[in-house]
């Protein structure tokens, strides 16, 4: 609503003012004094707009979005000052109900059967990535690694299963490059798991991996997600790895995001020990 403009003041002993003017008088005065928009008003609205900009970019990061194969992610240390960097922040991490996660049974690098109904009592980091580590495996791979370090003793009481996301290199290998490259070989808590494709695709279906696979030599896509599945084995929470790929494909990530993500790995696995 546009307020009528004000009159002057009266003088000292003139005539009243009027109460009520003609709709002449309204209209010329209403051309004459249309209140101008401050200046203020104007930078708060600016203002107003770039911080609901900043945070839906802050709310993607934080939600994801499982089951979109997602292009080459920006990592949060390129803007320290206005977005920090927290352990769990960085995750993408969203808490899921305590309904049991979706059981499943593949074979490991040692040929041996695993199943995740076998692991009651253990928490399970649930990760997934290809067996040749074209894909984000270097960067999570090493995440995955710094975490174990950093829980220390309590890692014995964690499980890392880490599901082929390849069905072109499906054969279970003593050291697949998935482990080899990562520095996982040889971990007793670490299983890179393998099958054939019926069974991979099952797991793939029930935790939301969407699995592309393109014309050879094109590689292997697939979204990026990890889980925390209780000692119980109820799903716990999602988190989102991330990475940035190059025009050769290759993927990586600044060290700080890196600490970071292991150090979120580690926390949220550790909050869920007894």
């Amino acid at each position: 609503m546009t307020s009528r403009p004000e009159l002057p003041p009266e003088g000292d002993g003139e005539a009243p003012p009027k109460t009520t003017i003609s709709e002449d008088e309204r209209r010329a005065a209403f051309r004459a004094g249309r209140a101008p928009v401050p200046t203020k008003f104007i930078l708060l609205v600016v203002v107003v707009f770039v911080v609901l900009g900043l945070g839906g970019v802050v709310l993607e990061r934080v939600v994801g979005t499982p089951g979109q194969v997602p292009a080459t992610i920006a990592p949060l240390a390129t803007t320290p000052s206005t977005l920090p960097i927290t352990p769990r922040s960085i995750l993408g991490l969203r808490p899921l109900t305590r309904r049991t996660a979706p059981l499943f049974t593949l074979t490991d690098q040692r040929g041996s059967t695993w199943s995740l109904a076998a692991q009651r009592g253990r928490i399970v980091v649930l990760a997934f990535y290809n067996e040749t580590c074209n894909d984000i495996c270097p960067v999570l791979g090493s995440e995955l690694r710094a975490s174990i370090s950093l829980l220390g003793t309590r890692a014995d009481h964690v499980e890392f299963a880490i599901v082929n996301t390849d069905p072109t290199h499906a054969a279970a290998l003593a050291e697949p490059a998935a482990l080899r490259r990562t520095g996982l070989v040889n971990r007793a808590n670490v299983v890179f798991l393998t099958g054939t494709l019926n069974e991979l695709n099952a797991v793939w279906t029930h935790y939301g991996v969407q699995v592309r696979v393109g014309r050879p030599p094109a590689p292997t896509l697939h979204n990026d997600v990890l889980y925390f599945i209780s000692a119980s084995g109820a799903l716990r929470a999602q988190a989102t790895p991330f990475a940035n790929e190059s025009r050769r494909g290759v993927f990586s990530l600044d060290t700080e995001s890196r600490n970071a993500f292991a150090a979120g790995i580690a926390e949220v696995a550790g909050s869920l020990l007894p």
